[in-house]
């Protein structure tokens, strides 16, 4: 004997048309699948390396921070890098430990570090400035800079270091 719905009676045929118009819904919900391919995909690529201009940088000083730096202008960040070269006790830059194509990027601080030499790794803590101008600095800290020393840096952001840790083996 064959049951068709139409010799159920009304109350069974109604279940079964809800549940067959929830099934629907359901599995069109799965269906949408919007993030994309997977093949090749790693964790880098999916979690950004760094926050929201809006929230605190912490990471390896690289292109892709320099490349916004300006969104950075103001606010403390906390960058891992290698010294690039030691300009005086209480200045220094900074360039990438792993991306050596990045800019050079001054670090000036109220303290003298006589710890740092090229390529010691370094972590600063420090706030990002828009544009160096030596006599902003050398009113700001009560220092004399050597002009010279400093000429190539005029108008280049910057960052005014609260603190700069030496970092031993990060390999």
């Amino acid at each position: 004997m064959r049951t068709t719905l139409a010799s159920k009676p009304r109350s069974v045929r109604a279940a079964v048309v809800a549940v067959a118009a929830f099934s629907t819904v359901g599995l069109s919900a799965c269906g949408g699948d919007t993030a994309g391919t997977e093949a090749g995909t790693d964790v880098e690529d999916i979690v950004e390396e760094e926050p929201a201009a809006d929230g605190l940088f912490e990471g390896v000083y690289d292109t892709a921070f320099y490349d916004e730096i300006d969104s950075y202008v103001g606010q403390e960040v906390v960058l891992s890098a290698d010294v690039n070269e030691v300009i005086t006790p209480t200045a220094f830059t900074i360039a990438g430990t792993d991306d050596t194509s990045v800019e050079a990027l001054l670090v000036v601080g109220a303290t003298e570090n006589n710890e740092l030499a090229p390529e010691t790794t370094v972590e600063v803590t420090g706030t990002v400035q828009q544009a160096f101008v030596i006599t902003e600095v050398e009113e700001e800290f009560g220092i004399d800079l050597d002009d010279e020393l400093f000429v190539d840096w005029e108008q280049e952001p910057y960052v005014v270091a609260d603190t700069v840790e030496v970092l031993e083996n990060v390999d």
